[in-house]
């Protein structure tokens, strides 16, 4: 397992899933099939059964940037020094 620490929030990374939590909550998270499906935690998605999706992703850094931008809006910065790649 992988731990980034940030000032907004931590990216811990395993192989094949990977969470973004505050010292409060659950943000987001990826999960790996053949992509990077990325959800962002702190909405619900259309049917209000679950995380809102945000995509499938090739690239890692792609997909956290997705969750990242979908939290914290678009002056977010990828932090992922060290992430599985």
């Amino acid at each position: 397992m992988c731990y980034i620490h940030s000032l907004a929030g931590d990216w811990r990374d395993a192989e094949g899933v990977c969470a973004l939590a505050d010292s409060e909550r659950h943000l987001g998270h990826l999960v790996r099939r053949r992509k990077w499906h990325a959800y962002d935690a702190t909405h619900l998605c259309e049917t209000r059964d679950g995380f809102r999706y945000l995509g499938s992703f090739s690239d890692i850094i792609a997909a956290k940037k997705a969750v990242e931008l979908a939290v914290w809006g678009t002056g977010a910065l990828v932090r992922t020094a060290g992430a599985i790649q």
